[in-house]
């Protein structure tokens, strides 16, 4: 189990590597962000009832790797995959999305508007679930190829198959169920751009 725990952290170093370095050689369309975001839980639905901050801490924190293309002066898009652990309740995703970026004023093509929308996917420990954000952002590039990038956004998360055991004591039985929950988190980020 520990083995597989190990095995999504490496394939994210091994495809950020070979992401940057294809990055350096590539035109200035292509770029590769690597982004950690901390989510701020606002609130969470599960089993009909809604958990807020003053009952949990809901925390969250995300490590993220995109590769995007700019397809227009204005536009970019990408794909992009991560490693999420939410805590308290404590839930641990493996999200896959697809990201598109908007620059909404020409005067300051460095900020723009974002949308994510993606799934979770299944594997170990990991919950699977429907993903999505929106948000802003800003880029401040020092280099061709080396920028930091700076996000606030909101963000949707479907937490899926949710082990649920109850204990009865008086008859000694044990019922097991699978449940679903979503929360609501404000998203902070911060990362390299290349």
């Amino acid at each position: 189990m520990k083995r597989l725990k190990q095995i999504p952290f490496r394939a994210l170093a091994v495809t950020a590597a070979v992401c940057f370095a294809a990055t350096l050689q590539g035109q200035s369309l292509y770029h590769v962000d690597v982004d950690y975001h901390y989510n701020l839980g606002l609130s969470e639905k599960f089993m009909g009832t809604r958990l807020s901050p003053n009952d949990y801490e809901m925390g969250g924190h995300s490590l993220r790797l995109t590769v995007r293309y700019d397809f227009a002066p204005r536009w970019s898009a990408g794909l992009g995959a991560g490693l999420d652990r939410y805590t308290d309740p404590d839930y641990n995703t493996l999200p896959v999305f697809a990201t598109v970026r908007y620059s909404v004023l020409p005067c300051l093509p460095q900020a723009y508007a974002y949308a994510d929308l993606g799934y979770a996917v299944k594997a170990g420990d990991y919950n699977k679930g429907l993903m999505g954000g929106i948000g802003i952002g800003y880029t401040r590039m020092f280099a061709r190829h080396f920028g930091l990038n700076f996000q606030v956004g909101y963000q949707l998360k479907r937490f899926e198959d949710i082990p649920l055991v109850v204990y009865f004591p008086d008859s000694g039985e044990t019922s097991y169920s699978e449940k679903s929950s979503t929360r609501h988190s404000l998203s902070l980020g911060i990362g390299v751009t290349f």
